[in-house]
């Protein structure tokens, strides 16, 4: 009897020390299952903001055309990329024309792990998938082609 008393604490202690180490790594661990997630798709709680931005500008009419972010939401520990322009994608992906579609991208500074969206004609914005952000930092880029030339904008990190 009192062996099997002692297989039953030996249990308990094991199963105390797992769920303890469950606790401990939960925030990192649930965070990588969310590599290359949608953030539209995942209900992750906690808070959804924009950490940092650039502004896409065209010099050669000097107007404002888009901003480019980067997302961060503090439930799931996630970074992405958001592109939004001040109108709609008119005629890109015309090759012949040398017209690029607008682009963001999100990169993770540890790894170089990145994830693109392209923004159609007729739409104003797309987002990437998500990566895995905690104890790590990221940051977002893209570009537009506007009557200027081709436009790069890079966040800062975060």
């Amino acid at each position: 009897m009192r062996d099997l008393a002692r297989r039953a604490a030996q249990a308990g202690t094991a199963l105390l020390l797992a769920a303890g180490a469950l606790t401990l790594t939960g925030g990192s661990a649930q965070a990588a299952t969310y590599d290359g997630a949608d953030p539209a798709a995942t209900s992750c709680g906690g808070t959804t903001s924009t950490v940092q931005s650039a502004s896409v500008n065209d010099p050669y009419f000097g107007t404002h055309v888009g901003t480019i972010e980067l997302r961060y939401n503090s439930g799931c520990r996630t970074a992405w990329a958001r592109i939004t322009l001040d109108g709609a994608q008119s005629n890109c992906g015309n090759a012949s024309a040398g017209k690029a579609c607008a682009q963001a991208k999100v990169v993770r500074n540890s790894d170089g792990r990145q994830y693109s969206c392209t923004v159609s004609v007729g739409s104003s914005s797309c987002y990437t998938r998500m990566v895995n952000d905690a104890g790590v930092s990221s940051y977002a880029e893209g570009f537009v082609d506007v009557a200027g030339g081709i436009r790069y904008v890079r966040t800062g990190s975060y």
